[in-house]
């Protein structure tokens, strides 16, 4: 079921799911000063988060897509290059989202342009995704995580005893909880959500896809 499901959310970011023949990478860092949660407003895409070594946020990636001809393949690589992600930074909240140069400012190249994005963010930061479908894979000491896919694949690691309250679901899917000393599974069509409380613990994280899967572990 997993693989099938998961074949709608590839469908829905396909500039993302197949390997391209035009790219271009990009990294960018910004100290933290007083930012206390960051927003990934980026609509579809393959995610990875992880802590950063210091007390910095840190991305990079590798925009791409595909291309008919060499002509167009022309175009595809100014559209590519011209396109990067950039962190914005209002108060506590830094917003992670797309940057577009003059080759790349069209609905088409801004559409069709897939993006594989690495975050490295420092131990407690709050993060919250603004997208609607994808890959995201996290796993770090992390605060409140928000995530609502609409569909695509989700899979969240971080130690349990900073974990105060979990709800984990999906509509139509699989879930996945791997809460130390126990493992649920729920799948099918309204598999119903899970949830974990521990009154230690500081995070809220609510894990949802409409279609797809969710695979949370809390660590010891």
């Amino acid at each position: 079921m997993r693989r099938t499901l998961f074949l709608a959310a590839s469908l829905l970011v396909a500039a993302t799911a197949a390997a391209k023949d035009v790219t271009h990478e990009f990294q960018a860092a910004v100290a933290r000063g007083g930012v206390q949660r960051v927003v990934i407003a980026i609509s579809a895409g393959k995610f990875t988060v992880r802590n950063s070594t210091g007390d910095r946020l840190a991305l990079s990636g590798i925009p791409s897509r595909d291309f008919d001809g060499s002509k167009e393949k022309i175009w595809a690589q100014k559209v590519v290059d011209d396109t990067s992600v950039e962190f914005v930074i209002n108060g506590a909240e830094a917003i992670v989202r797309r940057k577009f140069g003059k080759n790349a400012q069209s609905f088409r190249a801004q559409k069709f342009t897939g993006i594989d994005l690495r975050l490295d963010l420092p131990k407690g930061m709050d993060v919250d995704f603004d997208t609607s479908a994808g890959e995201i894979d996290m796993e770090g000491d992390f605060g409140d995580i928000d995530i609502d896919l609409r569909a695509g694949e989700v899979d969240v690691k971080m130690p349990r005893n900073r974990v105060r309250e979990l709800n984990a679901s999906c509509r139509v899917g699989e879930v996945r909880t791997h809460l130390g000393n126990e493992v649920i599974t729920r799948e099918g069509l309204f598999p119903g959500k899970t949830h974990f409380f521990n009154a230690a613990g500081t995070a809220h994280v609510n894990v949802h896809v409409t279609a797809g899967e969710v695979d949370v572990t809390l660590t010891q």
